[in-house]
């Protein structure tokens, strides 16, 4: 993978585990652990989140005071692999899915007899291997946002992206329009998750995942590895300066900074 842009300095914050609640200094979503959730199927949401230092330091530099407006990012890599009770749970979800897709089928059927559901972002919903991917969209939002429950979005809530290079291009024109360049930002992911090998999907449906923060815009983009049965959910916005608590920086931020840039040192041996 390429480098994104030339090295800047970047002011990091200290570091949060997105299953920690943030504090009045330090934007961030409210969460609690995975297995805490309600809600019809809020326990099927149980995705591993892999927690690395090196997403830690990205994550970091995602969070920053732009000019007109404050913003919050993030890059969490989840293990889609379940065992015991998830893979029971999932199948609960595939098979509330399934359900749906019949429901939709025979919608279909009774408005129009030669009609049939039409494709969605991941392919004919009747195919499992389709219907698990979305579960896995829906199970990804659930696990970084636990004090929401997705389960009631539809494929339409999401789209396919058509290309890689697009998307980080997308996301890297956001960042510079806010004054903001983090170097090897999409190494630091490639290394985890081979992103070319990924299907990648936007979320664009009218429910936000942080629910009633002050939002401006948002980008949110799922890049999933079947291989590596990993997905990483990835996500960038803009909130109110008027509304939203300042972000803190702290006496920390010069040795976090020291510490991201020792790391692209490392990654350039």
């Amino acid at each position: 993978m390429g480098d994104v842009g030339d090295t800047q300095s970047v002011h990091l914050i200290s570091p949060q585990h997105p299953h920690q609640q943030p504090t009045t200094q330090q934007e961030g979503r409210k969460t609690t652990s995975s297995h805490q959730r309600h809600g019809r199927f809020g326990e099927l949401a149980r995705m591993k989140f892999v927690e690395l230092r090196t997403f830690d330091l990205v994550n970091q530099a995602l969070i920053f005071e732009a000019s007109d407006c404050r913003v919050v990012g993030g890059a969490e890599l989840y293990t889609t692999k379940a065992a015991g009770l998830d893979k029971k749970l999932y199948k609960q979800l595939d098979q509330h899915l399934t359900s749906r897709y019949h429901d939709d089928a025979a919608l279909c059927t009774s408005l129009s007899p030669d009609s049939r559901p039409g494709t969605s972002p991941f392919g004919p919903l009747d195919q499992t291997a389709n219907r698990r991917a979305f579960a896995y969209m829906i199970a990804t939002l659930n696990a970084a946002n636990p004090d929401h429950d997705f389960s009631s979005l539809r494929p339409d809530d999401f789209s396919r992206e058509r290309s890689l290079k697009e998307t980080m291009n997308r996301f890297n024109s956001t960042l510079q329009s806010m004054g903001r360049i983090i170097p090897r930002l999409w190494d630091v992911i490639d290394t985890q998750l081979d992103l070319r090998d990924c299907d990648i999907y936007a979320y664009q449906g009218d429910e936000s995942p942080w629910g009633d923060e002050p939002l401006i815009w948002s980008q949110i983009y799922f890049f999933f590895n079947k291989k590596r049965k990993r997905v990483c959910y990835v996500h960038l916005r803009g909130l109110s300066r008027i509304t939203s608590p300042k972000l803190g920086g702290g006496e920390e931020e010069a040795d976090e900074d020291e510490e991201y840039a020792e790391f692209l040192e490392d990654m350039e041996v």
